[in-house]
């Protein structure tokens, strides 16, 4: 199984990558749209969007409950 992003702590596996390979030190964009996209080399959509005025979002390890990196309860795109 793949890694994991979510926007809701109590539910870490909300959608989840698809089999990919990224070589090292690449990047690999998500759109955060409600789309539900998953298909290997097309665009890849989240099934949740994400609130312009900030909200929690988590990478998790393919174990589903291990978070790897995360914004906690408020991001928004003036803090960056």
């Amino acid at each position: 199984l793949g890694w994991f992003l979510s926007d809701n702590a109590s539910n870490q596996t909300l959608w989840q990558f698809p089999s990919t390979n990224l070589p090292a030190n690449s990047h690999l964009v998500v759109f955060a749209s409600g789309k539900n996209r998953r298909t290997p080399g097309a665009p890849l959509h989240t099934n949740f969007r994400l609130s312009g005025g900030g909200e929690y979002l988590a990478l998790v390890l393919p174990d589903g409950s291990t978070v790897a990196s995360e914004f906690p309860t408020v991001f928004s795109a003036a803090s960056q």
